[in-house]
């Protein structure tokens, strides 16, 4: 009897630490923050960290220069947009740290490829890098590489970047840790040596598991964000710990005319589909439009009175649905691409910015 209730307790304590330790993010355009009541108005405990897409405007071009102009363009004369004359992202990082969230920095886009292969031009990008996150009190870096990406080149690139946050970790010496992540798509796949030696520089690893259907890039129209496609992919991830794994979720979808779930068109789906975000679709629900489950994909389609259109998006039960699965599967956290996409404004100046999808996540994990 004894070993029992200890071993229950040890179970009770366990679930505790798990849950203490389970990450909540989101990322965040920075060009989206057009004024400081509305970075005062977000809710940070929500969340752990946040995802800043908010880099100098880089590129290829900028890393053939002699290093001090790189930094003297990207770096020192370097400002954010002001609102009352007040810098505005600035003040996120400042209100955040109020809060204990930490804020990462986003690097994104096209031109990793070419800047990285050179081992000269990836010195200055983290140069660059790491002093900018200096000059702005960032917690760290996210590396969002997704065009031609070359996983050896993208693990090594990571290494780089790593040795030099220790650096800076030892120059403030005010033991702080500076932290490092990645954003990957799920259908990648990984052999045990390269996970390996990226997982020993990241902290963990974001999965992108969304854009998991035809988007608007493909030619068969399908669930964004179907579960049942993201246990299949997750399969792929088994070199690596849990421990280092972020699961992503989605409050957007895609929206598509004259065209039927699951059945392949002639060319790119962008001629007859777009981007949706979940704020976009809830005034449609007042118009007639349907949901259809799919108790397949646990995910949902719309459907417009005349079944001309439908859209895959994420709901409120859904969005629970993933959250349950992912706690239950003991991975490190989960992330929202992103902030803005099912936002609801406070009515006074004094309120907080409320989520329809992230605040259900938010809840179940209090």
């Amino acid at each position: 009897m004894k070993k029992e209730l200890l071993f229950t307790w040890m179970l009770f304590i366990s679930c505790i630490a798990y849950a203490q330790d389970f990450i909540h993010a989101t990322y965040l355009v920075g060009n989206s923050l057009k004024d400081v009541e509305k970075v005062k108005q977000i809710d940070y405990s929500q969340f752990q960290y946040i995802y800043l897409m908010a880099a100098p405007q880089w590129n290829q071009e900028d890393f053939g220069q002699p290093q001090e102009n790189i930094i003297k363009h990207l770096v020192s004369d370097h400002q954010y947009a002001k609102d009352q004359g007040i810098e505005i992202v600035p003040l996120l990082i400042e209100e955040a740290h109020k809060n204990k969230t930490k804020v990462l920095l986003s690097f994104a886009g096209a031109g990793f490829n070419e800047i990285v292969s050179s081992i000269e031009k990836q010195k200055k990008f983290i140069d660059m890098m790491i002093r900018f996150i200096d000059k702005y009190n960032y917690d760290g870096i996210e590396i969002d590489w997704e065009q031609d990406l070359s996983l050896p080149l993208h693990a090594e690139f990571i290494s780089n970047i790593r040795l030099k946050l220790d650096d800076l970790e030892k120059k403030r010496n005010d033991s702080k840790h500076l932290y490092l992540t990645t954003a990957l798509h799920s259908w990648q796949v990984y052999h045990k040596e390269l996970a390996n030696k990226l997982a020993s520089n990241v902290d963990w690893i974001n999965i992108m598991t969304y854009d998991m259907g035809g988007g608007i890039w493909g030619n068969v129209p399908e669930h964004n964000t179907p579960l049942n496609k993201m246990e299949k992919e997750l399969k792929n991830w088994k070199v690596f710990n849990r421990n280092k794994l972020c699961i992503g979720l989605a409050n957007y979808g895609f929206i598509y005319k004259d065209l039927s779930p699951g059945i392949k068109i002639e060319g790119k789906l962008d001629k007859n589909g777009k981007y949706f975000s979940y704020n976009n679709m809830l005034p449609l629900l007042q118009k007639g439009w349907v949901e259809q489950y799919d108790k397949k994909a646990k995910v949902s389609y719309y459907f417009s009175p005349d079944k001309s259109e439908f859209i895959t998006m994420e709901n409120p039960k859904t969005i629970l649905t993933k959250i349950q699965w992912i706690t239950k599967e003991k991975y490190r956290g989960a992330f929202w691409w992103e902030f803005n996409y099912d936002i609801i404004y406070p009515t006074t100046q004094t309120g907080k910015i409320r989520h329809h999808l992230i605040d259900v996540v938010s809840k179940y994990l209090d």
